[in-house]
């Protein structure tokens, strides 16, 4: 599994190629309307995954190829059915909170990024294809990207990125469902898809806190303190690409932590000490590096201060390490009860947080809310990370919401 940690790293090529552009184009306030729409559709697509990245890999072992093919259908279909009314709903929200002269931009946005959440990953995943995941997803979004960075550099239109976006995800979803799965339109495969909807609510609820805390920073902050969006969303943008380089590290070592149960409780410590190590380095060059870079990188529009990098740095370095603990040491120990419920004190402390500090300090609050939800949800996290440790890599007691959620196989 360790094959895919590099896919991350392939598309910040693309990621890093349109700050500029978008910046030059669009101006302060253009850029807001996209970091907007960003949040809102980024927050979206999460939602969207409706837990098939929890669920799905065990899902496709014991399955025939031709049954693995019915159930990546059931997933497209699964997930249209929640994109019927999720993206249109996030489009419009995007549209309300974007600045005058921006609506369209930021609600095409919002329904380009939301629509990377009927992504095929965890399909190739459990079939162990990285290479597939790179032809079919990785390396034709870069090349859009890319495309996209251009024709807004040519053109100076910062439209050019959503509207290209979402066309390359529409003909890539398409291209690799009707290669890969078997697409049926019976009532059988209707009733798959219902139920599906049903069984997984109790992943897809993960995966609706982690689009909380995802969305609600630049979109609320859009609501009660506009005028700092553009540099807050400027600051929060780069800690995500450097978040998808530090989520390789605790992926690598979630399949390595297992792989031993005797010695599971050594692997977790050791994974947790490197990953931590190195978002600490990560947020240290995060705090001291991006107010030197970001006129490059925003061509000249949009300047973080260390206010906002140093508390958004350390929010990088707890990233690090609250992650490090979900994926290498309640995962591996099945408690995804104190996974979910860590993630939903990250998530209402960050709302409190901006809805209290972001008016009266603007884009400084909002990255003191970010750290401080951080540092909330690994105060969450500590007890059953101890209770996991002590018992030798397994957990000392499950609850019963602690056990993995069933779903039963596609008909």
């Amino acid at each position: 599994m360790s094959s895919f940690v590099g896919l991350p790293l392939i598309s910040l090529l693309g990621s890093l190629a349109i700050l500029p552009a978008v910046a030059s184009a669009g101006g302060a306030r253009g850029w807001a309307a996209v970091a907007l729409g960003q949040a809102l559709g980024g927050g979206a697509a999460t939602v969207l995954q409706y837990g098939w990245g929890f669920v799905g890999p065990t899902r496709l072992l014991t399955l025939s190829p031709l049954d693995r093919g019915r159930l990546l259908w059931v997933s497209m279909l699964s997930r249209l059915l929640v994109g019927a009314l999720l993206l249109p709903a996030a489009a419009a929200a995007a549209a309300v909170l974007a600045p005058d002269g921006y609506r369209l931009l930021a609600a095409l946005t919002a329904l380009a990024l939301g629509t990377t959440g009927l992504s095929a990953l965890w399909f190739f995943v459990g079939k162990g294809q990285p290479g597939s995941a790179a032809r079919y997803e990785t390396v034709p979004r870069v090349v859009v990207l890319l495309a996209a960075a251009a024709v807004v550099l040519l053109t100076q239109d910062a439209i050019w990125y959503p509207v290209l976006f979402l066309g390359g995800q529409v003909l890539a979803t398409g291209w690799l469902t009707c290669r890969l799965g078997v697409v049926s339109l019976g009532r059988t495969t209707w009733a798959a898809a219902v139920r599906v909807l049903r069984e997984q609510r109790a992943a897809a609820g993960t995966d609706v806190v982690f689009a909380v805390i995802l969305a609600v920073p630049t979109s609320l902050l859009a609501a009660v303190a506009p005028g700092a969006v553009a540099t807050f969303a400027a600051g929060e943008r780069v800690q995500i690409l450097a978040k998808s380089g530090i989520q390789p590290v605790f992926n690598a070592f979630q399949g390595w932590v297992s792989e031993a149960p005797a010695e599971a409780a050594a692997r977790m410590r050791l994974a947790v000490g490197a990953t931590s190590a190195c978002g600490a380095l990560g947020g240290l060059v995060f705090a001291v590096g991006l107010p030197v870079v970001d006129d490059a990188l925003f061509a000249g529009e949009v300047s973080v201060g260390h206010g906002v990098s140093v508390f958004l740095g350390l929010s990088l370095a707890l990233y690090a390490l609250t992650s490090s603990i979900t994926f290498t040491v309640l995962a591996p120990a099945g408690l995804t009860g104190a996974i979910f419920r860590s993630t939903a004190v990250g998530a209402l402390v960050v709302v409190v947080g901006i809805a209290i500090l972001s008016p009266l300090f603007g884009a400084v609050g909002g990255a003191v809310s970010v750290a401080v939800a951080q540092a909330a949800a690994l105060v969450a996290q500590i007890p059953a990370c101890r209770r996991v440790l002590r018992g030798g890599g397994r957990p000392a007691a499950r609850s019963a919401d602690d056990s993995p959620p069933v779903v039963s196989a596609v008909a």
